[in-house]
């Protein structure tokens, strides 16, 4: 990013290769592994690796990691059937795929990539394909000057394709330049605004092939660059952490809500605010180079066609920054749905996703996508135009592909069919995708069972308990299956700087707010208003009443910057209702906990903000059982005896409820199942008649 004295080199790390007796397709997924592991090579989900066998190609599969990717992620298709394409001139990308479908040998694997028609027309045995910095550096200049460069460094070895759209296109191009008369020398291919192409007799000959044309590549890069500042000086200072970290906390949720809405569906989002992106930020001649593009279509897919570019001053008063903010992503909005009226057939609405990285002098990057992952994707992959941005500039000038070739591929049907099948499997399967839920009291019982269940129906879950231990625990038994999307914060909701690092923690992790769960809860003190003491109602107050209002308010402050609705939730048990003897001190907090619920019930209902309670009874949790311990105790029953009351006062005659019933009843309150319910407290007890809400 900034001028290196130290080249950026790939290191060659076959070592001794994949285990004995691995065969060529455990090569080929070696080989894939050790490309997806190097992001000078590629960027998540992008590249590609194939090998031919016998009358078989196995490519990269449409959807896999070449960082994670095993033997099941590649497709086996045929290739005498592919040879189809050697002899066609056109061929719609309808046509392309159906081919490729009829041409795969075992169904049920992933879908071919749209790269399948290159891989099949090279007439060589294994193929890797890279989008890396090195040659993205090269080829993002005028094809006069790429193709100089690429004849100088390699001598013939690696031949220079100018652009063409990926898949059929592409795959035509390169047939028609060098697949018919390629010299034996050639051992790759530049694309240009595309990557690299290599290719081997074996795995290990392509990898080692591979490292040594990116660090020739590399080397020149840093003989180019060497003590030069390409992009220009900085003007300013860059603001303190604390300044930039304050700031973001009130950009974030107003920029999550402007590109997500939640007709449209909501985004995360993912702030960088390392040295080095703070640096290059503020270079003077950036704000005109990155409106020339992004490195390859690829990073279209997942970084946006361009990014937004704010002006705000970190340490400016707050509505001052909040106001600027929203009035210039309104401009830039307004921008892009000009560009789309200049490309888009009559009728065809602007996309969505129409943004996903935003530029920040003073504050930093911040990438947006429908997940954690796929915000950090488009961190790594902006991060990777920006490099490629100054080094071509070191070279010459940076350029990209024309405007319309841009819209053409921002709108490719074989990508956007993706996109929108995934949209509407959420849609139909999940209850809060894309959510941000905040769970107070995550570390056990039900704040841990709803943590859960709101991760596995599609949300971003902060778990949040007073111990770290618990909730670090919870974090990582529910991360392993939804990974990037749970974190574990430690609170005391009783310090009010702890409840302000939580919501901050939250909104730089994920960009915003849209559930709050509020299950914090207190054993209960049992004793008679004789004998009670001020500080056994200050503790339940302090838990239960206090701190869920504070709690309430500074997540509702997230949610109205947002200006995209959301969900207060809050678990106040069967004593706001209904009182209990020796139970003043926890009864009392908890209905005021319940009045409290409802007085921000009618001042949130503006704002779109729905605010319920739950009155939960004989749930099995460790606080409960504890509670049935001290209720036999001070009634002289045995804890079965007490719970055999419990199963008696109950209608339906059940016994103790499990977490998960009331992680259910949260979760369904936070979506928009209940997008018109406000103000309510519903009941989860098996029927306890003096319990019924009146």
């Amino acid at each position: 990013m900034t001028p290196q004295v130290v080249p950026a080199r790939v290191e060659e790390r076959w070592a001794d290769g994949p285990p004995h007796g691995a065969d060529e397709l455990d090569q080929l997924v070696y080989l894939s592994n050790l490309i997806g592991r190097e992001p000078r090579l590629v960027q998540p989900g992008g590249g590609n690796t194939s090998i031919k066998l016998g009358e078989a190609l196995l490519v990269k599969g449409s959807g896999t990691d070449l960082r994670t990717i095993g033997r099941e992620g590649f497709t086996r298709l045929s290739l005498p059937g592919l040879g189809a394409l050697r002899d066609v001139e056109m061929m719609t990308d309808a046509e392309m795929m159906r081919l490729m479908s009829n041409c795969m040998l075992l169904p049920g694997g992933p879908e071919p990539s749209v790269e399948t028609p290159l891989h099949s027309l090279l007439p060589h045995r294994v193929i890797a394909h890279t989008h890396d910095i090195a040659t993205m550096s090269l080829t993002n200049l005028s094809d006069a000057t790429a193709e100089r460069l690429v004849a100088d460094l390699f001598r013939g070895e690696i031949l220079y394709v100018p652009y063409a759209r990926p898949g059929f296109p592409l795959a035509r191009m390169v047939k028609g330049m060098v697949v018919d008369g390629i010299s034996p020398r050639a051992l790759g291919l530049a694309l240009a605004h595309h990557g690299l192409v290599v290719w081997g007799a074996d795995p290990r000959e392509c990898h080692a092939r591979l490292v040594r044309v990116v660090n020739r590549i590399e080397d020149y890069l840093e003989r180019t660059r060497r003590g030069r500042a390409v992009l220009g000086a900085a003007p300013r200072a860059i603001p303190t952490a604390e300044v930039r970290r304050r700031c973001a906390e009130l950009v974030l949720p107003v920029v999550r809500g402007a590109l997500g809405p939640p007709a449209a569906g909501r985004v995360i989002l993912h702030f960088d605010d390392a040295d080095d992106i703070l640096t290059t930020l503020e270079a003077e001649r950036l704000p005109a180079l990155v409106r020339r593009g992004v490195a390859t279509p690829e990073h279209i897919l997942r970084a946006g066609r361009l990014p937004l570019w704010l002006d705000v001053d970190p340490s400016g008063p707050p509505d001052s920054v909040v106001d600027a903010v929203r009035t210039q992503m309104a401009q830039q909005r307004a921008e892009y749905e000009e560009y789309h009226r200049r490309h888009a057939p009559a009728g065809e609405p602007p996309l969505d996703d129409w943004a996903k990285v935003l530029l920040a002098p003073g504050l930093g990057m911040i990438t947006a996508f429908r997940d954690k992952r796929g915000a950090v994707t488009a961190n790594l992959c902006y991060r990777a135009v920006l490099e490629t941005i100054a080094n071509a500039e070191a070279i010459d000038a940076f350029q990209f592909i024309p405007e319309p070739e841009v819209f053409a591929f921002e709108h490719w049907p074989p990508e956007r069919r993706k996109i929108e099948e995934q949209d509407a499997r959420e849609r139909a399967l999940l209850l809060v995708p894309r959510h941000v839920v905040v769970v107070i009291g995550g570390g056990s019982g039900i704040g841990k069972a709803a943590a859960r269940r709101f991760a596995e129906q599609g949300a971003h879950v902060v778990v949040a308990d007073l111990d770290q231990a618990a909730v670090d625990a919870v974090a990582t038994e529910i991360g392993a299956a939804n990974p990037g999307r749970v974190v574990a914060v430690p609170v005391d909701v009783r310090d009010d700087g702890s409840l302000a690092r939580l919501v901050r923690r939250t909104v730089l992790e994920f960009g915003g707010l849209d559930c709050l769960f509020y299950t914090a809860g207190l054993a209960p003190r049992f004793a008679g208003l004789t004998e009670i003491r001020r500080e056994d109602l200050q503790r339940q107050l302090d838990v239960h009443y206090l701190s869920a209002v504070l709690a309430m308010g500074a997540a509702a402050a997230v949610m109205q910057r947002q200006r995209s609705g959301g969900s207060i939730v809050a678990s106040v048990s069967k004593a706001a209702l209904v009182p209990g003897r020796r139970a003043v001190a926890y009864g009392g907090s908890k209905a005021a906990l319940l009045q409290a619920l409802r007085v921000a019930a009618v001042e949130l209902g503006g704002d779109s903000i729905r605010v319920n309670a739950i009155n939960a009874d004989q749930i099995e949790t460790p606080l409960f059982q504890r509670f049935v311990e001290e209720r036999a105790a001070s009634g002289g029953v045995s804890v079965e005896e007490q719970l055999e009351a419990y199963r008696r006062r109950n209608v339906m005659g059940v016994s103790l409820i499990p977490a998960e019933a009331v992680a259910d009843l949260a979760v369904l309150l936070a979506s928009e199942r209940f997008r018109y319910t406000t103000g309510d407290i519903l009941t989860i007890d098996g029927g306890v008649p003096e319990a019924f809400p009146r």
